[in-house]
């Protein structure tokens, strides 16, 4: 399934979404064009999602999918999807390792009057690994587990502690299915920068002052369809839900402002070759 992670991505502004993915992307694409036998997917679209974390106001995303398959060996991988980046380094037919990266958005001219009113937050890029394990099931049917720690490179909002379960499985002639399950922990950086409302905060967007401290900040499920048209195009649908927990559900910005319940919604063109 050549856009794994669709759903995955998080909530928030994308102002930057282009030069964020495009940069982390050379890396990548430096990597996997050194190997001629490389399979290229490439993709666009276009999603809804909250417009800060917690709101409960969305915004129309631009998706897109570039990703290379057998950079070195058949189980090797290198993918930028909307903002994060996932790759797979170790030639081993269950067993995955490699880098896992994601451009964390600022939050800054929400639609929220009283949260626009707040200090504009900072963004940053996390940089860390992707570990998992996949179980082929047979029928090409896979359960996959994997734990993603990442980290800002610019020490600017903290870290982020991400694990997750996924099956995926054929449901019909060129029809493919993956439903996943995930929750992420978050330091205190990063609850902080998002979170938190300081007296200086509280006195310009007239929100109780609130202290948010290391958590887990969301339980996810989500879900992703694929159609092939043929064997070079395809079309995938995605549906994401997160339940903000925790300091993060509790904070003004979320409980009095906005919702714990986040949704996105994407859909996506690729084309493989």
């Amino acid at each position: 399934m050549t856009t794994q992670g669709l759903a995955e991505m998080p909530l928030g502004k994308t102002t930057k979404l282009c030069a964020g993915a495009l940069l982390a992307g050379l890396g990548v694409l430096s990597l996997a064009s050194q190997a001629s036998a490389t399979e290229w997917t490439f993709g666009l679209g276009v999603g809804a999602a909250p417009d800060y974390q917690g709101s409960e106001d969305y915004e129309a995303v631009p998706l897109w999918n570039v990703r290379a398959d057998d950079l070195y060996d058949p189980n090797t991988y290198a993918q930028v999807i909307g903002n994060r980046i996932r790759s797979n380094l170790l030639p081993h037919p269950n067993i995955r390792l490699g880098v896992s990266g994601e451009y964390v958005f600022k939050r800054k001219d929400v639609d929220n009057d009283a949260v626009d009113r707040l200090r504009n937050t900072d963004d940053g890029f996390l940089l860390g690994a992707l570990i998992g394990y996949d179980y082929d099931v047979g029928g090409d049917r896979v359960i996959s587990v994997e734990f993603d720690p990442r980290f800002d490179i610019s020490d600017n909002i903290g870290g982020l502690f991400t694990a997750r379960g996924a099956y995926a499985a054929p449901i019909a002639p060129d029809w493919s299915f993956k439903a996943g399950i995930e929750t992420t922990y978050a330091t205190s950086d990063y609850m902080d920068e998002f979170f938190t409302i300081d007296a200086a905060d509280s006195a310009a967007s007239g929100l109780n002052t609130f202290k948010a401290d290391d958590g887990f900040r969301d339980i996810g499920l989500s879900a992703d369809v694929t159609y092939e048209f043929t064997s070079s195009w395809s079309a995938t649908g995605s549906l994401a839900y997160h339940l903000l927990v925790d300091d993060a559900a509790d904070s003004p910005v979320t409980d009095d402002e906005g919702s714990e319940h986040q949704m996105f919604f994407g859909a996506l063109i690729n084309y493989q070759f």
